[in-house]
Protein backbone atom coordinates (compact mmCIF):
# COMPACT_ATOMS: atom_id res chain seq x y z
CA UNK A 1 0.00 0.00 0.00
CA UNK A 2 2.71 2.12 0.76
CA UNK A 3 4.94 1.48 -2.29
CA UNK A 4 1.43 2.23 -4.18
CA UNK A 5 0.31 5.56 -2.78
CA UNK A 6 4.33 6.30 -3.19
CA UNK A 7 4.08 5.69 -7.19
CA UNK A 8 0.51 7.21 -7.24
CA UNK A 9 2.11 10.95 -5.66
CA UNK A 10 5.53 10.69 -8.16
CA UNK A 11 3.45 9.97 -11.05
CA UNK A 12 1.27 13.36 -9.92
CA UNK A 13 4.47 14.78 -9.65
CA UNK A 14 5.38 13.71 -13.93
CA UNK A 15 1.82 15.29 -14.59
CA UNK A 16 3.28 18.90 -13.67
CA UNK A 17 4.12 21.24 -16.27
CA UNK A 18 7.90 21.05 -16.60
CA UNK A 19 8.02 24.73 -16.78
CA UNK A 20 5.44 26.06 -14.22
CA UNK A 21 7.44 27.51 -11.86
CA UNK A 22 9.12 29.63 -14.28
CA UNK A 23 6.30 30.56 -16.32
CA UNK A 24 4.67 31.11 -12.91
CA UNK A 25 7.03 33.77 -12.31
CA UNK A 26 7.24 35.76 -15.76
CA UNK A 27 4.24 35.68 -16.95
CA UNK A 28 1.62 34.00 -14.30
CA UNK A 29 -0.99 36.14 -12.44
CA UNK A 30 0.52 39.11 -10.17
CA UNK A 31 -0.23 36.95 -6.93
CA UNK A 32 1.80 34.28 -8.72
CA UNK A 33 4.66 36.18 -10.34
CA UNK A 34 5.09 37.66 -6.68
CA UNK A 35 4.68 34.36 -4.67
CA UNK A 36 7.90 33.64 -6.29
CA UNK A 37 9.63 36.30 -6.30
CA UNK A 38 9.55 36.15 -2.56
CA UNK A 39 10.81 32.46 -2.83
CA UNK A 40 13.95 33.83 -4.33
CA UNK A 41 13.90 37.02 -2.58
CA UNK A 42 15.09 34.28 0.50
CA UNK A 43 18.61 34.34 -1.00
CA UNK A 44 19.04 38.05 -0.23
CA UNK A 45 18.20 37.62 3.68
CA UNK A 46 17.76 34.52 4.97
CA UNK A 47 19.62 32.01 2.83
CA UNK A 48 22.52 32.87 0.78
CA UNK A 49 25.14 30.22 -0.50
CA UNK A 50 28.64 31.87 -0.90
CA UNK A 51 30.14 31.84 -4.49
CA UNK A 52 31.83 28.50 -4.64
CA UNK A 53 29.80 26.19 -2.20
CA UNK A 54 28.65 23.75 -3.29
CA UNK A 55 24.88 23.22 -2.77
CA UNK A 56 22.04 20.36 -3.36
CA UNK A 57 18.36 21.92 -4.79
CA UNK A 58 15.94 18.84 -3.85
CA UNK A 59 12.71 19.12 -6.05
CA UNK A 60 13.33 22.00 -7.89
CA UNK A 61 10.83 22.18 -10.50
CA UNK A 62 11.61 24.06 -13.37
CA UNK A 63 15.12 25.32 -12.27
CA UNK A 64 14.57 29.15 -11.12
CA UNK A 65 15.69 28.66 -7.50
CA UNK A 66 18.98 26.41 -8.78
CA UNK A 67 19.63 29.31 -11.37
CA UNK A 68 19.52 31.86 -8.86
CA UNK A 69 21.58 30.31 -6.65
CA UNK A 70 24.20 29.40 -9.39
CA UNK A 71 24.07 33.41 -10.47
CA UNK A 72 25.74 33.97 -6.68
CA UNK A 73 28.38 32.04 -7.64
CA UNK A 74 27.12 28.61 -6.10
CA UNK A 75 28.41 25.15 -7.41
CA UNK A 76 25.00 23.61 -7.32
CA UNK A 77 23.24 20.26 -8.17
CA UNK A 78 19.85 20.46 -8.59
CA UNK A 79 17.21 17.13 -8.70
CA UNK A 80 13.82 16.60 -9.41
CA UNK A 81 11.57 13.15 -10.10
CA UNK A 82 9.83 15.31 -12.96
CA UNK A 83 11.43 14.52 -16.24
CA UNK A 84 9.70 17.10 -17.70
CA UNK A 85 10.81 19.83 -15.36
CA UNK A 86 14.78 18.68 -15.48
CA UNK A 87 14.17 18.62 -19.34
CA UNK A 88 13.14 22.36 -19.13
CA UNK A 89 15.22 23.20 -16.56
CA UNK A 90 18.42 22.28 -18.57
CA UNK A 91 16.90 23.95 -22.03
CA UNK A 92 16.53 26.99 -19.97
CA UNK A 93 19.30 27.21 -17.13
CA UNK A 94 21.97 24.70 -17.45
CA UNK A 95 25.64 26.02 -17.64
CA UNK A 96 29.02 25.30 -16.05
CA UNK A 97 28.41 25.43 -12.18
CA UNK A 98 24.46 24.15 -12.53
CA UNK A 99 23.66 20.78 -13.01
CA UNK A 100 20.47 19.03 -13.40
CA UNK A 101 19.65 15.41 -12.57
CA UNK A 102 16.41 13.41 -12.76
CA UNK A 103 15.39 11.25 -9.65
CA UNK A 104 14.79 10.83 -6.43
CA UNK A 105 17.45 11.96 -3.88
CA UNK A 106 17.34 8.02 -2.20
CA UNK A 107 18.47 6.77 -6.01
CA UNK A 108 21.30 9.22 -6.59
CA UNK A 109 24.60 7.96 -5.28
CA UNK A 110 25.63 11.01 -4.16
CA UNK A 111 28.68 10.69 -1.52
CA UNK A 112 28.73 11.61 2.35
CA UNK A 113 29.52 15.25 2.88
CA UNK A 114 29.96 16.34 -0.73
CA UNK A 115 27.61 19.59 -0.73
CA UNK A 116 27.75 22.55 1.44
CA UNK A 117 24.05 23.29 1.80
CA UNK A 118 21.16 22.01 0.32
CA UNK A 119 17.71 23.54 -0.36
CA UNK A 120 13.62 21.67 -0.22
CA UNK A 121 11.44 24.16 -0.82
CA UNK A 122 7.43 22.78 -0.86
CA UNK A 123 8.09 19.37 -1.18
CA UNK A 124 7.77 17.54 2.42
CA UNK A 125 3.78 18.59 2.66
CA UNK A 126 3.92 16.42 -0.86
CA UNK A 127 5.18 13.44 1.16
CA UNK A 128 4.45 11.63 4.49
CA UNK A 129 6.30 12.01 7.72
CA UNK A 130 8.61 8.82 7.27
CA UNK A 131 9.31 9.69 4.14
CA UNK A 132 10.06 13.16 5.04
CA UNK A 133 12.59 11.78 7.90
CA UNK A 134 14.20 8.77 5.22
CA UNK A 135 14.83 12.20 3.03
CA UNK A 136 16.29 13.96 5.93
CA UNK A 137 18.18 11.11 6.91
CA UNK A 138 19.71 11.16 3.13
CA UNK A 139 20.70 15.14 3.88
CA UNK A 140 22.22 14.29 6.94
CA UNK A 141 24.34 11.75 5.52
CA UNK A 142 25.65 14.20 2.17
CA UNK A 143 25.57 17.37 3.15
CA UNK A 144 28.63 18.19 5.51
CA UNK A 145 28.68 18.59 9.49
CA UNK A 146 27.71 22.61 10.27
CA UNK A 147 26.17 22.13 6.91
CA UNK A 148 23.07 24.25 6.42
CA UNK A 149 19.65 23.56 5.37
CA UNK A 150 16.51 25.14 3.99
CA UNK A 151 13.21 24.02 4.19
CA UNK A 152 10.32 25.65 2.88
CA UNK A 153 6.32 24.57 4.14
CA UNK A 154 3.02 25.82 4.01
CA UNK A 155 2.24 27.31 7.94
CA UNK A 156 -0.74 25.11 8.87
CA UNK A 157 -1.30 27.42 12.05
CA UNK A 158 -1.62 30.34 10.01
CA UNK A 159 -3.52 31.67 7.08
CA UNK A 160 -2.59 29.01 4.70
CA UNK A 161 -5.57 26.82 5.16
CA UNK A 162 -7.78 29.71 4.18
CA UNK A 163 -5.50 30.22 0.78
CA UNK A 164 -5.20 26.51 0.35
CA UNK A 165 -9.36 26.20 0.77
CA UNK A 166 -9.73 29.01 -1.51
CA UNK A 167 -7.56 27.68 -4.43
CA UNK A 168 -9.01 24.43 -4.13
CA UNK A 169 -12.65 25.75 -4.40
CA UNK A 170 -11.93 28.74 -6.88
CA UNK A 171 -8.91 28.15 -9.22
CA UNK A 172 -7.59 26.34 -11.88
CA UNK A 173 -4.87 25.04 -9.48
CA UNK A 174 -4.17 20.87 -9.24
CA UNK A 175 -6.74 20.47 -5.82
CA UNK A 176 -4.52 20.88 -2.32
CA UNK A 177 -5.80 19.51 0.61
CA UNK A 178 -5.79 15.82 1.14
CA UNK A 179 -4.82 15.41 -2.67
CA UNK A 180 -1.56 17.08 -3.43
CA UNK A 181 -0.15 18.01 0.50
CA UNK A 182 -0.55 14.70 2.70
CA UNK A 183 1.13 15.91 6.00
CA UNK A 184 0.40 19.40 7.53
CA UNK A 185 3.02 21.19 9.22
CA UNK A 186 3.69 23.97 11.76
CA UNK A 187 6.41 25.74 13.51
CA UNK A 188 7.18 23.11 16.60
CA UNK A 189 6.49 20.02 14.04
CA UNK A 190 9.27 21.07 11.76
CA UNK A 191 10.90 22.40 14.21
CA UNK A 192 10.68 19.18 16.29
CA UNK A 193 11.13 16.82 13.04
CA UNK A 194 14.61 18.87 12.03
CA UNK A 195 16.13 18.44 15.65
CA UNK A 196 15.25 14.14 15.83
CA UNK A 197 16.82 13.92 12.61
CA UNK A 198 20.23 15.50 13.55
CA UNK A 199 19.50 19.13 12.75
CA UNK A 200 19.62 22.56 14.83
CA UNK A 201 17.48 24.96 13.57
CA UNK A 202 19.04 27.93 13.51
CA UNK A 203 15.88 30.28 12.36
CA UNK A 204 12.33 29.97 11.51
CA UNK A 205 10.40 32.35 9.48
CA UNK A 206 7.21 32.69 8.08
CA UNK A 207 7.07 34.50 4.73
CA UNK A 208 4.77 34.84 1.09
CA UNK A 209 1.52 36.40 3.52
CA UNK A 210 0.20 39.91 2.41
CA UNK A 211 3.15 40.80 -0.21
CA UNK A 212 1.57 38.24 -3.28
CA UNK A 213 -2.25 39.37 -2.08
CA UNK A 214 -0.87 43.14 -2.35
CA UNK A 215 0.68 42.47 -5.86
CA UNK A 216 -2.83 41.99 -7.35
CA UNK A 217 -3.30 46.19 -6.73
CA UNK A 218 0.31 47.09 -7.40
CA UNK A 219 3.70 46.27 -7.67
CA UNK A 220 5.03 49.06 -5.94
CA UNK A 221 2.51 48.19 -2.93
CA UNK A 222 4.05 44.59 -2.94
CA UNK A 223 7.54 45.32 -2.68
CA UNK A 224 6.75 47.15 0.63
CA UNK A 225 4.84 44.43 2.43
CA UNK A 226 7.13 42.42 1.00
CA UNK A 227 10.41 44.31 3.31
CA UNK A 228 7.68 43.86 5.95
CA UNK A 229 7.47 40.49 6.07
CA UNK A 230 11.64 40.34 6.13
CA UNK A 231 11.77 42.36 9.16
CA UNK A 232 8.58 41.19 11.23
CA UNK A 233 7.87 37.41 11.84
CA UNK A 234 4.26 37.40 11.09
CA UNK A 235 2.98 34.52 13.07
CA UNK A 236 0.06 33.56 11.04
CA UNK A 237 2.51 33.54 7.74
CA UNK A 238 1.16 31.39 4.83
CA UNK A 239 4.80 29.73 4.14
CA UNK A 240 7.49 28.68 6.79
CA UNK A 241 10.99 29.29 5.87
CA UNK A 242 13.79 27.27 8.30
CA UNK A 243 17.23 27.10 8.21
CA UNK A 244 18.86 24.88 9.94
CA UNK A 245 22.42 22.92 10.84
CA UNK A 246 23.47 19.71 10.15
CA UNK A 247 24.91 18.37 13.85
CA UNK A 248 25.64 14.45 12.58
CA UNK A 249 28.30 13.03 11.45
CA UNK A 250 27.65 11.99 7.92
CA UNK A 251 25.64 8.55 8.50
CA UNK A 252 22.14 7.23 8.34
Amino acid sequence: MKEERRRRKLEEALRTPGDYQHRALESGHPIQRQWHRSKLGLLDWFFTPAPGERVLDVGCGSGVFAAAMASRGAEVEAIDANDDAIAYARRTFERPGLRFACGLLEDLDFPPASFDRAVCLEVIEHIEVERTRRLLGHLRRIVRRGGALLVTTPNYRGLWPLVEWGADRFSGAAHMGGVQHVTRFHRSRIARLLAEEGFRVEAIRTYCTLAPFAAALSRRLASACDGVERRIDLPFGNLLAVRAVNEAHGSD
